[in-house]
């Protein structure tokens, strides 16, 4: 593990933060994941002097350097969105809040939007509009306001609850934030065609939210764009966090004081190492074999290789030894390979969860598979093309569940069945059946 991971784990034990190890290396990653992002598309910066519309002066992160990370001849986005879930009273917040809090927060600065000294970070509302996120035009077509998207734009945007933003393009005069905070978190591009005029920008904000279970939504894509933390609850873990709490009542003053010490030497390590970035860029990214083939395994899906591959960068962006002006080479010590393999097991516990959903609540059934549509539709994706692209990506390839067209006599649409559950020598002689009467 790399020296600054270190020290960020050491000063949230410091201040009796509970079960914290495996994740905030995530959140470690996802900085300087943000870092080298910057490097690859700042240069092709919307907000100049020249676009008033869009200009935000003292940027500490526009550069001329031209983009280092082109795979497919495409230039990549790699900044890692992180989602964690958790009961109420997880410490979902207090873990945005180590990093984002205003005044206390590691990464804050109270610079960053006037003099642009290090990086800009919010704790996002509670409440928001598809609007004030990505803006909107008055009647003669110029933009309105400062919407988070805009005024964000190479920072750190935090959400407590993260269903706002969910529960927001639920409402009439929000529609279109789905696809909008989609597109925005992937590529960094807002556009909109509007009546009297165009929004139209790119933003490079990464995203930090939280959510309770029963709140977790992931349909239409993101779960392709968010990393997954997992915030597991047990009476021990209550316990352990009452205990923490009277510690953190009763910390000495001297105490403090080293910690607050502490804090602005973690703040001023990645304000340094942002500068010390942009200033000397590496010259592009070589990944080793041994990373390639951890990201190659089959517990990998395969729309998930490039979260991975984004959290490996962010990692190496982190070395303790920076060195510019050469390829960014990741190799896979015990500290990768330790996040790794700790961050797909959270992973698997949110996504896979659906998964034995579905599998308990349809055991040993065959059902139509627009019926299967429609209860994946109901209770997981509330979108029905989402969840056809669930049913791909999570039950295809699973040995408990099969397709078939069962044979029918007479005239009139065979349909789909599913079988949820082990196949019988007989099914396999339907199945049959139905594939030699289909063609």
């Amino acid at each position: 593990m790399n020296g600054i991971t270190q020290r960020l784990i050491d000063f949230a034990e410091d201040n009796h933060y509970v079960d914290v190890a495996d994740k905030i290396p995530v959140f470690a990653c996802s900085i300087g994941a943000h870092i080298f992002n910057c490097i690859n598309k700042c240069s092709r910066c919307d907000f100049t002097a020249e676009n008033e519309n869009f200009n935000i002066p003292a940027c500490p992160l526009r550069h001329d350097n031209p983009p280092i990370y082109t795979p497919m001849s495409q230039l990549a986005d790699t900044r890692i969105h992180i989602l964690m879930r958790g009961e109420k009273g997880s410490g979902k917040s207090m873990l945005i809040n180590l990093f984002l809090s205003d005044g206390t927060g590691l990464l804050w600065n109270n610079d960053s939007f006037t003099q642009g000294i290090g990086f800009r970070t919010m704790m996002g509302p509670n409440s928001i509009t598809e609007a004030g996120m990505f803006g909107s035009v008055d009647e003669e077509g110029n933009i309105v306001g400062r919407p988070l998207a805009r005024e964000m734009c190479g920072g750190f945007l935090g959400f407590e609850e993260s269903s706002s933003l969910t529960d927001a393009g639920k409402k009439d005069h929000s529609v279109d934030m789905k696809n909008q905070l989609l597109t925005s978190l992937d590529n960094g591009r807002v556009q909109k065609a509007l009546r009297t005029g165009w929004v139209n920008y790119n933003t490079r904000y990464t995203l930090w939210g939280g959510t309770q279970p029963a709140r977790l939504e992931m349909e239409s894509g993101l779960d392709r764009r968010l990393f997954i933390i997992d915030i597991e609850m047990s009476p021990d873990k209550e316990a352990r966090y009452k205990e923490a709490q009277h510690a953190q009542a009763n910390m000495g003053r001297a105490e403090r004081l080293r910690l607050a010490d502490e804090a602005l030497g973690i703040r001023q390590w990645f304000t340094d190492r942002m500068t010390d970035a942009i200033l000397d860029p590496p010259t592009g990214v070589l990944i080793s074999d041994d990373v390639a083939e951890w990201i190659s395994r089959p517990e990998v899906r395969s729309y998930e290789a490039d979260l991975f591959r984004r959290l490996c960068i962010g990692y190496a962006m982190l070395s303790d030894d920076w060195v510019g002006g050469q390829p960014l080479v990741i190799e896979l010590d015990m500290g990768l390979l330790h996040l790794l393999e700790s961050s797909l097991i959270m992973r698997r516990n949110v996504m896979d969860s659906d998964v034995r959903l579905i599998k308990d609540a349809f055991w040993m059934q065959d059902i139509t598979r627009s019926t299967l549509l429609k209860e994946i539709q109901r209770i997981i994706t509330h979108d029905y093309t989402g969840a056809k692209r669930w049913i791909e990506e999570n039950l295809h390839g699973q040995p408990w569940f099969h397709e078939y067209t069962p044979k029918r006599e007479g005239r009139g649409r065979r349909g789909v069945m599913c079988r949820i559950g082990p196949m019988t020598d007989m099914d396999r002689v339907r199945e049959k059946w139905g594939e030699q009467d289909a063609e």
